[in-house]
Parts: structure tokens; C-alpha cells; sequence
């Protein structure tokens, strides 16, 4: 595939379609009226989406992590066939990962369901199987970047053989150092940041630009 030997994957807005990954777990602790204040917030620019992820994280406490494990598949929705696409880049040879700022126990549940080579998340504290209302490590604006670093690095490969595939403001710093990057069902904040722009419901539709 054009010398390319490896594509990263964003999750939010990307493959979850119908949600974020932050705003689930709070609507599965039944705190949705206030997670949409937060977001109502975040909207109009009066805090940072970082900053909002350390007021949304204590709606959070005291959920059980096994509800998030029996309701994901009834909650979330995802893109169209990733399974697909995901064994039609393994076959050609490509590492595919999935890296994103959400919560790590979320992009575990995708890891169950798909064929990712490697996950990367923040760490959403979680104790005797309850989260906590803390995160232990957010990714932040540049953690992304630096969780790909680390795996190209443990595995040889140069960014610029890499491919990005994300839709926000947490996916620019990955496009700024990527041999390819590829925005899709988008936000504007990207504009002029990727090689190529998609608006699809299906995944397979970024084979033809790899």
C-alpha cells in the first residue's frame, strides 16, 4: 500500500458515530442533563475540551465497569465495516492501532470486538471495578502523538510511513507528523490539515486514498 506500514485510528467521532466515549460513560451513570451543560459549554468555547473532560469524569463515580462491558454493544454505534477494512489492511501488511484521548476501558471494548494490533487511551481511574471520578493520565493534545511515537518506535517504523484517521481538534498534532492523514466526518478545526476529506458512513471508503 504505497510503502505505508502503519494506520492509526482515532475513536470518537470516527468509529463511534452516535456518541463520545466520555459522554457515554456519564449517560450510563444516568448524569445526562449535566453532561450536556458541560458540553453546552464546550460548544461555545468557554472551556477547553481537556478542561471538560476533568469536570465530566466526576459524573462518572461510582458507575461499575461492567456496565459499560454489557451495554456497549446496545449503546454505541459505529461506523460500517470495520471488520472488513481492518483485514483488508492486516492482509496487505499494515499494523492498524487505534489511539485515543477518550477512556481506555471504552477503546477496550473495541479492542474485543475488532483486530487491533495495539490501543491507546486515557487512563480513567477505575477501583475494585468502579470508577472513581479521576483520570490517572489524559492524553491530552499531544499524548496521541506521543503513544504513536512509542509504538513506532518499539516497532521500527517512521511516521512518515504512518496513516492517520480522525475527525477533531485531538487528531491535528498526529496529522501535522504523518506521511498521510485522512479526515473524516469532520470538523471544521481541521480544515486544511489533512491530505484527504471524507463525509461516509462507511469505512471502506478510505481504501481508495491508502
Amino acid at each position: 500500500m504505497n510503502g505505508f506500514q502503519l494506520v492509526c485510528f482515532d475513536m470518537d467521532g470516527t468509529l463511534i458515530r452516535n456518541t463520545n466515549s466520555v459522554r457515554l460513560l456519564c449517560t450510563l451513570n444516568g448524569r445526562d442533563k449535566e453532561v450536556n451543560e458541560i458540553e453546552e459549554r464546550e460548544a461555545k468555547g468557554e472551556v477547553h475540551w481537556i478542561e471538560a473532560d476533568y469536570e465530566k469524569v466526576k459524573l462518572m463515580e461510582a458507575l461499575p465497569l461492567a456496565k459499560l462491558q454489557e451495554e456497549f454493544e446496545q449503546r454505541v454505534e459505529l461506523i460500517g465495516n470495520i471488520n472488513q477494512v481492518i483485514a483488508h489492511m492486516k492482509e496487505k501488511g499494515l499494523k492498524v492501532i487505534l489511539v485515543t484521548a477518550g477512556p481506555l476501558h471504552v477503546a477496550e471494548c473495541l479492542k474485543k470486538k475488532y483486530d487491533f494490533d495495539e490501543i491507546f487511551g486515557s487512563e480513567y481511574e477505575v477501583e475494585n471495578g468502579i470508577f472513581s471520578g479521576r483520570i490517572i493520565k489524559h492524553l491530552g493534545e499531544h499524548g496521541k502523538l506521543e503513544s504513536l511515537l512509542n509504538y513506532c518506535k518499539n516497532h521500527d517504523i517512521p511516521l512518515q510511513r504512518c496513516i492517520a484517521v480522525g475527525d477533531g481538534d485531538s487528531d491535528i498534532e498526529i496529522f501535522k507528523h504523518t506521511g498521510k492523514a485522512i479526515a473524516i466526518n469532520y470538523s471544521q478545526t481541521l480544515s486544511g490539515k489533512a491530505h484527504q476529506y471524507l463525509m461516509t458512513e462507511d469505512l471502506k471508503d478510505i481504501l481508495i486514498h491508502i
